[in-house]
Parts: C-alpha cells; sequence; structure tokens
C-alpha cells in the first residue's frame, strides 16, 4: 500500500486544510519529492519555534473529520532548548530550563497509517518509537499540527556509533534547493555528526537569536 497520497490537488487541499503553514520552506511536491530551501543548523534554529531534546515515546495515527490523518507523538523531554509558554514563563521568573521539569511533549503531524489507509508527504520528518532526537518544529497550524522546519532537514536522530554519539538526518525524498543560486540538486546521504557539537551550536545560535530581539 501506498503511503504517499500526491497529486496535482496537494496545494489546493493543504490551503484549505491549513496545512500551508506547516510546510515551511516547501517549493514543490512530486511523486519523486518534495523540493525544499536547504536548511543549516543555524537556518533551522532561526525559524524554529519550538527545539526539543528527547526520546520518542509513543506514535497514535488517527482520522480527523475532514479527512486528514495525522499523528500523535509523545517525547520524553531531556532537554527544551527553545519556544513554549511554559519556557517563556520560567525565563520571565528567572528560572533555568532545568528548573521546568518538563518532562514530555505532545504533537500532531500530518500524514500516518491507520487501520484503513495511510497518507504521508514525501520528504517530511518520520519518527520511530524509542528513538533519541533533536527536532526544530514549526507553530501549530488551524487543526493543531506542526513539522519539523524544513520538513526531514529539521529533525536528527542521534545514535551511538563505536562509542560517539552522532546525529543523522534522513533527507530521502528531498530536492534542496540553493538559498541563493537557486539551484536544485537532490538531497545526498549524510555522515553523522557529533551531537554535543551540534548541540552546542544550535544553543550558542538560540541565545544569539535572543539577544537581537
Amino acid at each position: 500500500m501506498a503511503l504517499i497520497e500526491q497529486n496535482k490537488t496537494l496545494g489546493k487541499s493543504a490551503a484549505l486544510l491549513g496545512l500551508a503553514p506547516i510546510l515551511l520552506a516547501l517549493v514543490a511536491s512530486t511523486a519523486l519529492g518534495s523540493t525544499v530551501l536547504r536548511f543549516s543548523p543555524d537556518d533551522l534554529a532561526d525559524n524554529a519555534t519550538l527545539v526539543i531534546h528527547g526520546k520518542v515515546e509513543s506514535k497514535q495515527a488517527r482520522r480527523l473529520s475532514e479527512g486528514v490523518i495525522v499523528t500523535n507523538y509523545m517525547i520524553k523531554v531531556s532537554e527544551s532548548l527553545h519556544g513554549g509558554t511554559a519556557i517563556k514563563a520560567a525565563k520571565a521568573k528567572g528560572e533555568t530550563l532545568a528548573d521546568l521539569k518538563l518532562e514530555t511533549f505532545t504533537f500532531s503531524a500530518y500524514g500516518g497509517v491507520t487501520a484503513e489507509r495511510g497518507s504521508g508527504i514525501s520528504g517530511a520528518a518520520s519518527y520511530e518509537k524509542g528513538e533519541e532526537v533533536l527536532v526544530f518544529l514549526t507553530g501549530e497550524n488551524k487543526i493543531g499540527c506542526r513539522a519539523a522546519v524544513g520538513l526531514a532537514q529539521g529533525k536528527y536522530t542521534i545514535r551511538l556509533v563505536e562509542g560517539k554519539r552522532l546525529a543523522f538526518r534522513d533527507l530521502e525524498g528531498l530536492r534542496l534547493m540553493d538559498r541563493k543560486s537557486g539551484a536544485i540538486e537532490e538531497a545526498k546521504t549524510e555522515q553523522g555528526v557529533p551531537f554535543d557539537s551540534l548541540l552546542a551550536g544550535v544553543k550558542k545560535r538560540l541565545a544569539e537569536n535572543k539577544t537581537k530581539k
């Protein structure tokens, strides 16, 4: 059963259902893949509403009354890096992120598989129970869905490889557009990057963004 339901009316349907805002930087979509702007870690930090590090605890697909399939994900939070009313309130009181005791975070994303059918967006981030992730999320759209910024570019999976914690992105199904030249190329398989260095860089960028406001 094909899990990707895409046709010429996808853009119109997305707009009607309020899905367009969550497909940040989506330029075009075809049966072969989605074309999106290329996002560096700094770009991800600049555009995310929420940045969370944690482990996927559960996933459950459901069908909305509009006929749209979404999946609810629960993440056991290791660290909340950016966004959210609880974080803002804590910062206003001078508390640190460690004071929040934010144990889990739940969000919904477009696509999934129910007993009757499946749907999805080519190149979108996918999440599996038990995987450790660093995710850069958009805000909610009008039906309560979020997406990873830049589709799969906005989600890293952290794995232990030969004793080292590395962060990987699965960019299969994406074509990336250069922001300056407009040149488009198929996304290449990425090598894992040291997670601690990635995390430090993201925190630095978020801190810089905060000082600019």
